[in-house]
Order: structure tokens, then sequence, then C-alpha cells
């Protein structure tokens, strides 16, 4: 992002321990321009018990608004630039969130997209501000301000607890049997029947789940993969985390759907975990 030198610059991070659901935190931090004459300042110090890593995020953005609307205007200032380290808040924000809003929080394909209400806020915050806001992404930690708002949410996310994300619906969490960090990707599906092991779920728009879930393959009694499908309220409870089921899903690369959960089916115990002694 080019920054304007006679801008004001407000730089924003999330963090969350266990994401998600795990203790949360964001921070912003207010760089004024130099013809204004004052120092840095901290303008955003949130920290609660459970949320998610976007989620924080964005909170940091909202919250970065707010700020803006009850401290501006400020003389000779014609915007304000806020910086995320977050490319899915940079990469939404301009055009595609207010297209989710236009398709009740869908994408184009009728996949129902997280955190509604945040962005929600965001979208009608912003022109009631008073000023410009621009949004952009820089990589963070690269400078010594975004390691300072880095270290800030991430001081706010251990603090956690003392304040709290009223939008945030918890699913439910457990352990994948893949290894690694590498996110969940959304299933190819064609109709197939296959056997799956949720491990988190993820309350959507009016209630539909997002699940990710491993692949069983019951010949080589292995676990594949990292992936993510949705399903209606009642079909999702169904899936219980941790356990086995042949479930069917529709035919949308898209937006792929859990349709039917056919049967239970039993999973070998997961090893133990090795502990060092």
């Amino acid at each position: 992002m080019l920054l304007d030198p006679r801008a004001i610059h407000i730089y924003t991070d999330g963090s969350c321990y266990g994401n998600p659901g795990g203790s949360s935190g964001c921070a912003g931090i207010v760089h004024y321009p130099e013809h204004l004459a004052r120092d840095d300042e901290q303008i955003v110090d949130f920290g609660c018990a459970e949320s998610s890593n976007n989620r924080m995020e964005l909170m940091a953005c909202v919250k970065a608004l707010s700020w803006i609307r009850e401290n501006g205007p400020w003389a000779d200032v014609t915007r304000v630039q806020i910086i995320t380290d977050s490319i899915y808040v940079s990469e939404n924000v301009t055009f595609r969130a207010r297209a989710w809003k236009k398709n009740q929080w869908r994408n184009r394909h009728g996949e129902p997209k997280a955190n509604h209400d945040l962005w929600d806020t965001l979208l009608k915050l912003r022109p009631k501000v008073g000023v410009r806001v621009d949004f952009g992404y820089h990589k963070g930690k690269t400078s010594e301000i975004t390691n300072r708002v880095h270290k800030a949410a991430q001081e706010a996310a251990v603090r956690g607890g003392f304040d709290v994300d009223v939008g945030y619906r918890p699913g439910g969490v457990s352990r994948s049997m893949v290894e690694g960090r590498a996110p969940a990707l959304r299933y190819p599906a064609d109709g197939q029947m296959i056997v799956v092991r949720p491990y988190v779920k993820k309350v959507m728009y009016r209630g539909e789940l997002r699940i990710s879930f491993n692949v069983f393959d019951e010949a080589e009694q292995t676990y594949e993969g990292k992936f993510f499908a949705f399903a209606e309220k009642d079909l999702g409870a169904e899936l219980h985390l941790g356990n086995g089921h042949r479930v069917r899903f529709n035919h949308d690369l898209n937006y792929p759907v859990i349709t039917e959960r056919v049967e239970a089916v039993l999973l070998p115990k997961p090893p133990r975990r090795r502990r060092d002694l």
C-alpha cells in the first residue's frame, strides 16, 4: 500500500490462541502525519475469552472506524488509511463484502460467508465517519510499528476475557487427523458418498454450518486431506466431531453441501500423543 504522507495511518492486527474459539484480542495504533505534531497512540485494545483470528482482524478495523468517527476531523487531513496484515480483510473489504450483503451474506455461488455481523457494521460505519477511509494490506511484523501492533494484539489475546465478542457463535473444535497448519480446502463435491471425520464446526448466517473434515479411506484405514463443506443446521448437528460418518454430497464444486448422513462408521482409535519425559 502506498502511504499518503498527509493522511492519518492506523495499523491494525488481530490474534487468537487456539483459533478458532480461543482467547483472542486485537489492537490498533495510529500514526499521525508530521504536520499534526502528535505522537503515535494505541487506539484499539480489545481482549475476549473466545473468538477467531479473522473476527479479531475485522474487529480491529471496526474499532478503528469508531475511533475516527469520534475523534475526527483533523486539520489538513483529507483521508485515513487503515493498514491491515489480514488478506481476508484487505481482499474483501472494497467489493466482495458489499456483494455478499446484497446476496444475503452469500457469494455469487450461494456459499454462505462468515462474520456477517462485523462485515455489516464495518460497511455501515465507513461512510459515516466524516472523512475518506482507505484500506490496504501490509505484511505484518516487517517494520517497527507493525511489530508494535502485533505485540499489542497478542497481549490483548493473552489477557482475554476483559471484553466480549458478542457476535461470535462457537461451533466446535476437535483435532484434525491430518497434521500441518494448511487450511481446509473447499471439497470438490460431485455427488460422492464418502466417509468423513469432522473436526471443526462453524456457525454461519442463519444457523447453517461450515464443517471442516478429514476424509477416511476405509480400505487403507487412513485419513486424507483437510476439507470443508456446508450442512443445514439439523443435519450438521448429527455430524458429531471426532466420529465417522458416511455422507452424500451435492453436485456443486463452488458450494459443496453435505445433503445426507447415511450411517455412522467406526473409526480406528487415534494414536496417543507422545509425552516428552
